[in-house]
């Protein structure tokens, strides 16, 4: 009898101890998802204007080209001075006025060059989709994508961008 009593006894301090335990485990509610934004236009262009320095370039802003089949604008918002390369910064705005112009992506780590027509036939504009560079704004250890990360991965990829243009000698 005695045994029996120890044995419940247990049985309920285990019960008691799950009960308390379990809540503290699951980590309450259920946290909502971060949101991801991507690096904005501006300060995309101060990072790309600064890289194009760091190569000996002199960046100029807004450079209007006409590219595809259909002599479709596009705004190069850095191009190298005296130069026919820059690159285009495409935001989700941008994808939407160029529509089918944009050539399809299938490897989104790819860099995708374009080349200009008519008159601007020798002219190579790299494109950068926004989207790849998402950051969030959360502060503290939460974070998924940091700005410094973004800002990083933006960087190689102008740097990328700029060797390419220096080793294969861009207009």
């Amino acid at each position: 009898m005695f045994g029996r009593a120890i044995s419940l006894a247990l049985a309920l301090v285990a019960v008691v101890a799950v009960a308390v335990v379990s809540p503290a485990c699951s980590g309450g509610a259920p946290k909502a998802p971060n949101i991801l934004r991507p690096i904005d236009e501006p300060h995309a262009v101060s990072i790309m204007a600064r890289i194009f320095r760091e190569f000996g370039l002199e960046p100029v802003r807004n450079r209007t080209i006409t590219f595809g089949p259909g002599d479709t604008q596009l705004r190069l918002d850095v191009a190298a001075k005296d130069k026919r390369f820059g690159i285009a910064y495409i935001t989700w705005q941008d994808a939407d006025r160029l529509g089918d112009a944009l050539p399809k992506r299938g490897d989104p780590d790819a860099i995708i060059v374009v080349h200009g027509s008519g008159d601007d036939s020798d002219v190579h504009a790299a494109l950068l989709f926004a989207a790849d560079y998402m950051q969030d704004d959360l502060s503290g250890e939460s974070h998924t994508s940091t700005s410094i990360a973004a800002e990083q991965k933006l960087e190689l990829a102008a740097k990328d961008i700029l060797r390419r243009a220096q080793h294969e000698t861009w207009p």
